[in-house]
């Protein structure tokens, strides 16, 4: 079992590397690396187990918002997150997920910690009726640009 010292020592070795390394820059390489470290220490993982990429499809201003993949080490299960504001380190992760209407991947469930995943894998997305948006769904569900362009939600 690694020490916390250790484990935070690797956290920040992980950090410089990535910076350095960098295809996007020093500060996109800070926010990548920063949300990896995030992410992994949110689902109790180790880093080799989070990807970070530039997510283009919401991309409202360079850098943002970056999606994050967590893959299951025991059963390779892949969760995808969405990290909309990854400078900004006390927002939530978005599960992404597809849409109970158009089948897209969107928001299902806003993630701080593991047992917010626990409860959403455990409940799964609330129905969804011609009424308001059930409040288990994240702000963000009504209005995102992942939506298919003919759902009733998303961007309009």
């Amino acid at each position: 079992m690694t020490s916390i010292a250790e484990q935070a020592q690797a956290a920040s070795a992980f950090i410089q590397q990535t910076v350095a390394a960098s295809e996007y820059g020093p500060h996109r390489g800070a926010d990548h690396a920063r949300t990896a470290v995030r992410l992994a220490s949110t689902l109790g993982l180790s880093l080799q187990h989070i990807t970070i990429t530039p997510d283009s499809k919401r991309r409202t201003t360079p850098g943002e918002p970056l999606l994050a993949i967590a893959t299951c080490p025991t059963t390779n299960t892949q969760y995808t997150f969405l990290a909309r504001y990854p400078l900004y380190e006390d927002e939530a992760f978005e599960l992404l997920g597809p849409c109970p209407v158009c089948a897209a991947p969107v928001p299902l469930a806003a993630v701080r910690h593991l047992a917010d995943l626990g409860t959403h894998l455990s409940t799964g997305p609330a129905p969804l009726s011609n009424g308001p948006t059930p409040a288990t769904y994240p702000d963000t569900f009504d209005t995102d640009e992942g939506h298919a362009p003919t759902c009733r939600y998303g961007a309009a």
